[in-house]
C-alpha cells in the first residue's frame, strides 16, 4: 500500500472517530437507538463526501470520459442527500422530538432515493461510454482510409518515375479525405471498406506501374467515385 493510500485510510478512520466522539460527548438526552441512527447516517454522509473529495473519481486513462460525463449528476445526488439527511437530524432531534421509528423510516427513504440517484449516475456514465464507442467506430473507417492513402504514398516515395498526374491525383485524394464526416450509416461504412480495398489494390500494383498502368488508372477512378459517394453521406 503506497503512502497516499495509507494517509487516506488514516484520514478516513480519523474523521469517523471524530464523528463518533462528537455524538457521544454531546448526545445530551438522545436515546441510544436514535444516537446510533444519527452516527450511522453521519458516517454515510462522511463516507460519500470523503470519496468525492479525497479519492480521485475521474479516471484520466478513460478516453470515453464515462465518469466525467456523470460527475455533476453524482455530486448533485450526493449533496442533496447530505443536506436533506442533516436537516432531518436537526429537525427531528432539536426542533422536534421525533420518534426513532419516524426518523428511521425517513432516513431509509432518503437512502433509497440516493440509491436511485446513483443508478441514474451509472446509467448516465454508460450512455456517455456508448456514445464515445459509437463515435470511435464511426471514425475508424475514415482513419483506415487515411492510413491506406499514407501507406500508398510511402510506396510511391520509393518509385521516383511515377507520372506526375498520378501523384497529383493521389495527393488530391488524400487532401479530400478531410471533408468526409463520420456517420452511423451502414452504407457509408461499406463504402469506406471498398475505398480501402481499392487503394490497397493500387498499392499492390504500383511497384510495376508500367505493366499495371491501365488497371491502376481504373482503380484510381473507382476510388475517386467511391470517395464522392461517401462524401455525400453524413450524419443528420
Amino acid at each position: 500500500m503506497d503512502t497516499k493510500k495509507i494517509l487516506s485510510f488514516i484520514a478516513l478512520l480519523g474523521g469517523e472517530a471524530i464523528i463518533i466522539a462528537a455524538f457521544l460527548l454531546f448526545r445530551g438526552s438522545l436515546a441510544t437507538d436514535i444516537l446510533v441512527l444519527n452516527i450511522v447516517v453521519s458516517s454515510v454522509i462522511y463516507g460519500l463526501l470523503f470519496l468525492d473529495i479525497l479519492v480521485p473519481w475521474v479516471d484520466l486513462n478513460d478516453k470515453s470520459g464515462k465518469k466525467v460525463g456523470s460527475l455533476g449528476l453524482r455530486w448533485f445526488f450526493t449533496w442533496l442527500y447530505a443536506i436533506t439527511a442533516i436537516a432531518v437530524m436537526l429537525i427531528g432531534n432539536l426542533a422536534y422530538e421525533w420518534t426513532f421509528a419516524l426518523q428511521f423510516i425517513i432516513h431509509c427513504g432518503l437512502f433509497f432515493l440516493l440509491l436511485l440517484g446513483f443508478i441514474a449516475v451509472i446509467h448516465s456514465g454508460n450512455k456517455v461510454q456508448e456514445v464515445y464507442q459509437q463515435e470511435t467506430f464511426n471514425r475508424n473507417g475514415i482513419n483506415e482510409m487515411k492510413t491506406a492513402i499514407r501507406d500508398l504514398k510511402d510506396k510511391m516515395n520509393d518509385l521516383p518515375n511515377l507520372p506526375e498526374y498520378f501523384i497529383r491525383k493521389i495527393n488530391t485524394l488524400e487532401d479530400s479525405l478531410r471533408f468526409i464526416s463520420p456517420t452511423e450509416n451502414a452504407e457509408a461504412h461499406g463504402l469506406e471498406q471498398q475505398f480501402i480495398r481499392v487503394i490497397n489494390d493500387i498499392a499492390f500494383a504500383i511497384s510495376n506501374y508500367s505493366m499495371n498502368e491501365e488497371a491502376i488508372g481504373s482503380n484510381l477512378k473507382k476510388a475517386e467515385r467511391i470517395y464522392q459517394i461517401r462524401k455525400s453521406i453524413y450524419s443528420n
